[in-house]
């Protein structure tokens, strides 16, 4: 696929998925359950760099896969932004921001902004490389905590509502 390709195919989905749900953006639910993942995993650092980062990879994963947030396989968006920053092997990726790696919209978009659009290529490639260790530690729990489930951010993940302000929000199940 090419780059113009790839930027159409994450728009498609980003456009799709608000239509199928009720206006939401792809990157905002991903955000939500990004936290979730943060929060268990979080040591030290920019916590909201860490949020950032797993959103955009889940956000980029499933348009490649073509599936929600619950449906998104851990391993799919673990290695998804390495796809996207490149390596010495393929050479560079595009930058994030550009018509080729396209910026999502919603809510959540101007973290996104702080975060990649205004990052260089080696930060991106630290971000990666957050994600990757993260989400490899969560693959790992829920293989060893669901044997017989896929490994899915739904089976990692549990939604749980706030009794006092109402809102929702994910923690590991």
């Amino acid at each position: 696929m090419d780059g113009g390709s790839v930027n159409s195919h994450v728009r498609e989905h980003a456009e799709r998925y608000a239509t199928v749900y009720e206006g939401r953006h792809p990157y905002s639910d991903c955000w939500q359950a990004a936290w979730g993942v943060a929060a268990w995993a979080y040591e030290e650092g920019n916590a909201e760099q860490l949020v950032a980062a797993i959103a955009e990879a889940m956000r980029l994963a499933m348009a490649r896969d073509d599936v929600t947030v619950a449906r998104l396989h851990i391993g799919s968006a673990r290695d998804e932004l390495w796809h996207w920053v490149g390596d010495a092997l393929h050479g560079p990726g595009p930058v994030p921001g550009s018509l080729l790696w396209p910026m999502p919209t919603g809510p959540h978009a101007a973290s996104w902004q702080r975060h990649f659009a205004d990052a260089g290529t080696d930060e991106v490639r630290h971000m990666a490389g957050q994600v990757e260790d993260v989400l490899t530690a969560l693959l790992r729990r829920t293989a060893e905590r669901f044997p017989h489930a896929p490994a899915t951010f739904g089976t990692a993940l549990g939604q749980q509502e706030n009794p006092v302000t109402g809102s929702m929000f994910f923690r590991l199940a």
